[in-house]
């Protein structure tokens, strides 16, 4: 079967006649082929060496002390740039997996003389003993290394007595005479305090009940007394019971001599001082009183202590205390290491007696950190405002009270920091710093904090570029034709308008001209930087005639096209016929033909009956569609053969 066809095109192929009748239609194929090709380019980095100088870090050594298991402590350090030209800081090298370092953020460009303060930590992961190094590398020379070293303690409880003895001189019978003996878990874990068992006539203990547990670090004062019955020597032993792995059992050993003359005798009150918490560097006090409860004079002639980083004053001996008499003691703690102390303050008199205070005391670890340490804005816009968060964090174990923010720098500022600001340990904050240029260049600043941290942070590092306000659009397409249109139907075309400045673009109007075009998606709107919006360009030709008109884009924008051209061409519809024609069968006498908008199936006869000619030409396609055809032979007794091979035709 051949086909002539007006005004359309073929697609199909070759098939063989699939009924008894001859002939085949011949059917063309169009392979449209696509050529899509995309290129790229590629870009080059390089960079200059600087010119030398000496980086110096401030101690040239670190002693973190004993360390609990798992209990991280810090130090306070600094870098210092000791020559003449700027030095650039590029990494930190810690050897030693339990250290690090906070407060620097990399790189770091220090100036002649200026210096970068920052946090030496160390984690106590595990028990025993650890070095390590710190150095920096810098551009174009390298710090040296200095050493770091700390031990980490048991991760067990570990039971310490203030006082392995005590006596308590010489006492009047009938009377009593106090003293106290402080328990210390100067290990890692919760200390557990099973019994405690006094033996020795005269001899007391009271104020702890057990079972009782000690957290790591913690204490609890147990208070004894001696009150003999009658005259003579007396001893005895207090026996404490606890999970110490290593020594379950503590003694000490109790001493006093009763005697029936009138002596004096010195009471302090309270028998037991505690400082706990207390920041490197700082001093706390407090006083026990010192009362002579006896009937005679007691010349107190010598104060000793033992314990790290206890002090005593208000008493100089030696000094008469009389019967009924009172003095004021004041003890001072100011601690040196992160470890936990405890000592005794042993009070002598000249006529053999000893009254004993027990004091322990911790350092606490006040930090503070900022995230991050430096800030870069870029180019922002003159008469911008913008942010960035800051974190605010403390490391520590105390609260941290921050009582000022510095800021410095042309178009810098904060908010959200309401100050004065108390963090507790382990807690965060965030604030924000701000950047609004006032004219166009470059502008540098820093941020710190005031706080009394016992490691502050370094500044952090501002900087940003004010630019003047680029006020641009782009449109695309620059120009929309729409060719040939068939007159009465409609075409379409979108049109991007893009914001290709660095400050917002209102655009109040977008307005259409021209005959039988029209637009949608148009409003008034506020385009910020690289944002975009999609109008729809529509055109529908009445007649057969050119249309050219414009789409005008009011805004404030100085750069860019203010208006695109629009063109198209009305088309008179044209009218398609698809002919199809075949070869005879020898037996038939008319044929009928067939049609389906789907291949394969769906076949309708388009014919009113059998026609004995061998073509038919069929009028009514419409435009834009895709029709299949098939065609059968009907002999004289009204036998219709099978359908032939199918043929199609695409109306454009």
């Amino acid at each position: 079967m051949a086909i002539l066809y007006k005004g359309s095109r073929l697609l199909g192929r070759r098939i063989a006649a699939t009924s008894k009748f001859a002939g085949a239609p011949i059917l063309w194929s169009v392979v449209l082929t696509v050529l899509l090709w995309t290129s790229g380019c590629t870009g080059m980095v390089s960079g200059a060496n600087k010119p030398q100088s000496a980086i110096q870090v401030i101690p040239g050594a670190f002693d973190f002390g004993n360390v609990g298991v798992g209990k991280q402590v810090s130090h306070a350090a600094a870098v210092v740039n000791n020559s003449k030209t700027t030095v650039r800081l590029t990494k930190a090298t810690i050897s030693g997996t339990e250290f690090s370092i906070s407060g620097l953020r990399f790189p770091v460009s220090l100036q002649p003389g200026q210096k970068s303060n920052f946090s030496i930590w160390y984690k106590g992961s595990r028990a025993g003993k650890a070095a390590g190094t710190l150095s920096f590398d810098g551009e174009p020379s390298s710090s040296d290394a200095i050493t770091l070293t700390a031990s980490t303690g048991s991760s067990t409880p570990q039971l310490n007595v203030s006082s392995a003895s005590h006596d308590f001189g010489a006492v009047t019978v009938n009377t009593v005479a106090n003293a106290a003996l402080t328990l210390t878990n100067s290990g890692a874990a919760n200390l557990n305090v099973s019994r405690i068992v006094v033996s020795g006539a005269g001899f007391e203990a009271s104020s702890i009940k057990t079972p009782t547990t000690v957290p790591a670090g913690g204490n609890v004062v147990l208070d004894l007394a001696f009150s003999p019955k009658t005259t003579g020597n007396f001893s005895g032993t207090v026996t404490v019971s606890s999970d110490d792995p290593k020594t379950p059992t503590a003694a000490v050993a109790l001493t006093g001599t009763a005697t029936s003359q009138s002596i004096g005798k010195l009471i302090a009150t309270p028998a037991a001082l505690n400082f706990n918490n207390i920041k490197e560097g700082s001093t706390a006090s407090a006083v026990t009183t010192l009362k002579n409860v006896g009937t005679a004079n007691v010349t107190l002639s010598q104060i000793s202590l033992s314990g790290s980083g206890f002090s005593t004053s208000g008493i100089a001996t030696p000094v008469l205390v009389v019967p009924g008499e009172s003095l004021t003691l004041t003890v001072k703690y100011s601690p040196t290491s992160a470890k936990t102390s405890s000592g005794d303050i042993s009070l002598v008199s000249a006529q053999g007696g000893i009254t004993s205070i027990s004091v322990s005391g911790t350092e606490s670890q006040s930090g503070l950190t900022l995230s991050p340490a430096s800030i870069n804005f870029g180019n922002a816009v003159t008469g911008v405002a913008n942010t960035q968060t800051v974190q605010i964090g403390n490391p520590g174990t105390v609260p941290v009270t921050i009582t000022a923010a510095n800021i410095s720098g042309a178009g810098f500022n904060n908010s959200g920091l309401v100050l004065p600001l108390t963090l507790s340990a382990g807690k965060t904050a965030t604030f924000n710093v701000q950047f609004n240029p006032k004219s166009a260049g470059a502008s540098t600043g820093s941020l710190s904090l005031v706080s009394d941290a016992t490691n502050p942070p370094s500044a952090i590092a501002l900087s940003g570029a004010g630019v003047a306000a680029g006020l641009s659009l782009a449109v695309n397409p620059s120009n929309v034709s729409f060719g040939s249109v068939n007159v009465g139907s409609t075409a379409s075309r979108s049109v991007t308008i893009t914001n290709t400045g660095n400050s917002n673009v209102a655009i109040s109007q977008e307005a259409l001209t021209g005959a039988n075009l029209s637009l949608s998606g148009a409003s008034a709107v506020t385009l910020s930087p690289s944002q975009s919006i999609t109008l729809t360009v529509q055109y529908s030709p009445t007649t057969a005639a050119s249309t050219a008109g414009s789409l005008a884009i009011v805004s404030n924008a100085t750069a860019g096209p203010s208006a695109i051209p629009i063109s198209g061409n009305g088309v008179a519809q044209a009218q398609h016929t698809v002919v199809l024609s075949w070869n005879a069968s020898t037996s038939a006498t008319g044929y009928n033909i067939y049609r389906s908008a789907t291949s394969g199936s769906g076949y309708a006869r388009v014919n009113s009956g059998p026609d004995g000619v061998l073509s038919y030409s069929d009028t009514n396609v419409q435009n834009g569609q895709t029709y299949f055809y098939v065609t059968t032979a009907v002999d004289a007794s009204g036998q219709e053969s099978a359908y032939s091979s199918e043929v199609s035709a695409v109306i454009p």
